[in-house]
């Protein structure tokens, strides 16, 4: 019934500026996917339209690059270099696919997520919460504008490389000069199967590019609005006291309301982590594989005595291992704003001037602060909240992780 509620809401009122500032190139992104969960009410062409773009996006990435690369990796991959070139493009790009795919499968929570989001934007009246809100919703901008650039970037990287290589060896015999090295059930080297196979890896490796980045900034604005909410949370807390001084019953009511808020903020963040958590150890568990194989990369085809490694080639070695490690630093930045942002509620209960109010409303402040202490959490899988903290460690594990494949290089895959 309250999702219902919100969404007449978003019906009879158009999305505040402030709000398509936060989300709008996500809500682009997000469509291209066809994975957008529209908050307000859609009709069944929309509704059709999304869903035929979803399953032909999906099911062009897998047959095009997925499943002929994973071919190619069973039966031609006979070295660790060949097996690390091959895992370090294929990994990443299956993963895409699965956030695509857990983006598709939460719709109808994401919707009703968003719908509160943007309740919270209409409803907001003062411009001092606003001016709170604000400033988590240009943040969350600026992440989406700054992952989605890096990764175009690593994409026109990427193809630059490979059809500089494929022209390279243009005389040698090859796979037909594909973007990604695969096997297809048919020859690719004649036309028109080869054009059509390399437009498919091309289409797919741009939406599989936009799928990996979108969904870690549409997570970052599900995370940062609900830090902003809870900044607004301690602000009208700090007032409290002054409140209790010129009238005890507005006492009771504003800390009757603060209390239901702070609940309702609490279930948001539980669903915001049943929706993410286990792509989130995913993303944990890939991002330290992907920055160890490409560093393997990079440091190998730097340290080859053989032709000089293109510019470009070092310019995408560069930029993956940026882009990959960006990715995990958002979550662990945004869980560290959220730990920060919920335990700060119990601060600003004690930073009030609690001492000048009765007793018994003091009290009730206490009871604030005990609850407050239970931080609000994004975790990897319910096994660790992301934080700072979280994100050193696993640069040193994967640092390690690098040093043993390198000692490595010249061992054989066992057959």
């Amino acid at each position: 019934m309250e999702t219902e509620n919100f969404e007449i809401t978003v019906e009879m009122r158009k999305y505040d500026p402030n709000l398509n500032y936060a989300i709008g190139w996500n809500r682009f992104n997000l469509s291209v996917l066809g994975v957008w969960p529209e908050p307000s009410k859609t009709t069944f062409l929309w509704r059709l339209t999304s869903a035929s773009i979803f399953w032909t996006s999906t099911i062009v990435t897998l047959l095009f690059i997925n499943a002929p690369q994973t071919a190619d990796l069973i039966l031609n991959s006979s070295s660790l270099d060949e097996a690390i070139e091959n895992l370090s493009i294929n990994i990443p790009i299956a993963f895409a696919v699965t956030k695509q795919i857990v983006l598709w499968y939460h719709g109808k929570t994401l919707k009703s997520l968003l719908v509160k989001i943007v309740n919270d934007w209409n409803q907001t009246q003062q411009e001092s919460e606003r001016s709170l809100m604000l400033k988590n919703a240009k943040l969350s901008r600026t992440i989406s504008l700054f992952c989605s650039t890096l990764s175009y970037l690593m994409l026109i990287a990427f193809i630059s490389l490979q059809t500089y290589a494929n022209m390279a060896r243009a005389s040698e015999v090859d796979l037909g000069g594909l973007l990604h090295p695969a096997i297809f059930p048919y020859d690719t080297k004649k036309s028109p199967y080869f054009e059509i196979t390399w437009l498919g890896q091309f289409i797919a490796t741009i939406l599989a590019g936009i799928s990996y980045s979108c969904f870690d900034t549409f997570h970052a604005v599900f995370v940062l609005h609900l830090c902003g909410q809870l900044s607004v949370l301690r602000s009208n807390i700090r007032e409290l006291a002054e409140i209790a001084k010129r009238d005890v019953a507005l006492f009771q009511n504003r800390l009757g309301y603060i209390v239901n808020r702070h609940e309702k903020l609490y279930k948001f963040a539980i669903i915001v982590e049943d929706c993410f958590n286990l792509t989130l150890l995913g993303q944990t568990l890939i991002s330290s594989a992907m920055f160890c194989m490409t560093g393997y990369r990079m440091i190998t085809s730097m340290s080859a005595q053989e032709e000089d490694l293109p510019i470009v080639g070092l310019i995408f070695y560069m930029i993956h291992v940026i882009y990959t490690m960006l990715h995990l630093y958002i979550y662990c930045y945004v869980g560290e704003t959220l730990l920060v942002e919920s335990t700060g509620i119990a601060f600003s209960a004690y930073d009030c001037e609690w001492y000048d109010l009765p007793p018994k409303k003091a009290i009730c402040l206490l009871i604030v602060i005990c609850r407050a202490r239970i931080a609000f959490q994004i975790t990897a899988g319910k096994f660790c909240p992301f934080s700072l903290e979280l994100f050193g460690a696993i640069i040193k594990t994967s640092a390690g992780y690098l040093s043993v494949l390198l000692a490595m290089k010249n061992s054989p895959i066992e057959e």
